[in-house]
């Protein structure tokens, strides 16, 4: 049986939960609480976690031996409902899962799963030991656990690699199977969705709570403005083919682009010469943004082939995954006919732009068709 302080790095847990409403059995009751001088360590302990969330994409686990340490989280969650802004709730959401995730991969299957259970009401069940898998067909031998298709599809269809899609899954009698660390990945995705669903009126503040809410305000102004994205502007965007420019908005919008469409675009904007720096401002927005992934990412892009870089995907293939807005027939422009990649739309485009050019006939004169839609 775990001590209750374990449960201090899992907010979501039926442990946490339950302490945090014995001792303040409301939204009201805890700003009572919280207004109590003795109590004020609980506002700063939650402001500085909320702070960690907005600049550092994590969060620490506050600790002191006191049970009031569950209402650490309980405040943070107030403080954020109070500013009520979508970027900070994604911010708080995005780190607040990724401590979970992090603490979770260090425990023991037997807790995980129980956590599972009492928190989400999953049904998760034990493979056996390895003793036991060996006798198992030899493709399910790699998976520890298995948990109902329905709990499956309550988190995975938002994480955007393939082997999150239930197509490429194992699934035996309405149970997927899933490996511990896939799990423990689950958990701190529904804790992520719970708090960005999750809405909360917010009662009048006293001045201690109200001053840390206008701290991390005035924080969260600042980071959203050296955030914004790169703004591409005159030849530069006017020159997109209509495919990078559907995906270029959805990113710069605020939208979780796919993994596909994410590579897409940032091999596109460095085989046109924009700076790793810069891509990771027009990645910024996105709900899902964690820095240190995305400039990973980027410059892994930027290095394949001895620093040539990835070159983007040509029409066919955008086509045929469903980034093609003219093949979808949600936009049109008469160049897409006369080439077969983004990046050959963009040349012509571009010489078109710095020319002048705006009659398109010369298309047919000069051009051969290389595509019917």
């Amino acid at each position: 049986m775990a001590s209750l302080s374990k449960y201090l790095m899992y907010p979501f847990s039926l442990e946490a939960r339950q302490t945090a409403r014995r001792l303040a059995r409301d939204i009201h009751a805890l700003v009572e609480l919280l207004d109590e001088p003795s109590n004020h360590y609980v506002v700063g302990a939650a402001e500085e976690r909320v702070y960690e969330a907005l600049t550092r994409h994590d969060v620490t686990t506050t600790v002191t031996g006191n049970e009031l340490d569950f209402l650490v989280y309980p405040t943070a969650r107030l403080i954020v409902e109070a500013i009520g802004h979508p970027r900070l709730r994604e911010y708080q959401a995005e780190a607040e899962s990724k401590a979970v995730n992090r603490h979770l991969n260090r425990e023991r299957e037997d807790f995980v799963t129980a956590l599972a259970r009492t928190s989400f009401d999953w049904a998760v069940e034990s493979l056996g030991d390895i003793t036991k898998r060996v006798r198992l067909p030899l493709l399910m031998r790699g998976f520890e656990l298995k948990m109902r298709v329905e709990h499956f599809l309550e988190v995975a269809p938002s994480f955007h690699r393939d082997e999150w899609k239930l197509v490429n899954r194992l699934v035996d009698h309405g149970w997927v199977l899933v490996r511990l660390s896939e799990l423990c990945r689950l958990m701190s995705g529904k804790f992520s969705q719970l708090i960005l669903s999750s809405r909360t009126v917010v009662p009048a503040l006293p001045a201690r709570l109200a001053e840390a809410v206008q701290r991390i305000e005035s924080e969260l102004r600042g980071k959203i403005r050296t955030t914004e994205p790169i703004k591409i502007t005159g030849q530069v965007m006017s020159a997109f083919p209509p495919c990078i420019a559907q995906i270029y908005a959805d990113t710069t919008s605020g939208k979780n682009p796919s993994h596909e469409a994410r590579f897409t675009l940032a091999s596109f904007l460095l085989k046109i010469g924009m700076s790793e720096e810069e891509i990771l401002g027009v990645f910024r927005p996105t709900r899902d943004f964690v820095a240190s992934t995305a400039e990973y990412q980027v410059r892994h892009i930027a290095s394949k082939a001895g620093g040539e870089g990835y070159t983007p995907p040509g029409c066919k293939k955008l086509q045929s995954n469903g980034f093609c807005p003219v093949y979808l027939g949600d936009a049109w422009d008469p160049l897409c006919e006369y080439v077969l990649h983004p990046l050959a739309f963009y040349q012509t485009r571009a010489w078109e732009v710095s020319t002048g050019v705006t009659d398109h006939s010369w298309y047919a004169k000069k051009k051969r068709k290389k595509q019917s839609f």
